[in-house]
């Protein structure tokens, strides 16, 4: 039998809009491992923070296009933090303008919380001061927003191949 092996994530992407890919996470428990055999694939998760309804749709129809889960879509920060503390993801698209606050907040908080989970900012704008701050709030990476929403979507599949630390 072969030794078991840890497959972080297959990608299969190309990054413009209309072609599909496939990413996925395999996680092996103790006893799979020992035994040479993984557990069932499962797509990567993410949770999207957007405080423009039309966008959180869009966004979950592509991501689900692109074999990620989404676990949940809200628009504010309330919301936001308690999906994703609730879900876990592995990724978490957040808008920087909410509602009832900045969405480097939110990350910040995410970060010191459940700092496996990484964080895209998506932001219109961001000044030089704003891309520091939100680094040093845990994000991982800032994604412009765009008529396409390339950027995005690439950071996305990006962060999803990586896969998520193996869970014993």
């Amino acid at each position: 039998m072969a030794p078991a092996r840890l497959l972080l994530g297959q990608r299969d992407f190309r990054p413009w809009a209309g072609v599909k890919c496939s990413l996925s996470v395999r996680r092996m428990s103790t006893s799979a491992t020992a035994l040479g055999q993984a557990e069932t694939v499962s797509p990567a998760r993410a949770c999207i923070v957007e405080a423009d309804r039309t966008v959180q749709e869009w966004l979950a129809a592509r991501l689900g296009e692109l074999g990620i889960e989404v676990c949940a879509s809200c628009g504010t920060i309330a919301d936001g933090l308690e999906a994703i503390r609730r879900h876990h993801p592995d990724i978490a698209v957040v808008d920087n303008r909410l509602p009832d606050g900045l969405g480097i907040d939110l990350c910040r908080e995410i970060s010191e919380d459940l700092p496996e989970v990484a964080l895209i900012l998506h932001a219109g704008m961001v000044s030089s001061l704003e891309e520091s701050q939100a680094y040093e709030a845990g994000v991982t990476r800032i994604a412009l927003k765009s008529i396409k929403g390339d950027a995005l979507l690439v950071a996305v599949t990006e962060l999803a191949g990586r896969g998520r630390a193996l869970e014993s």
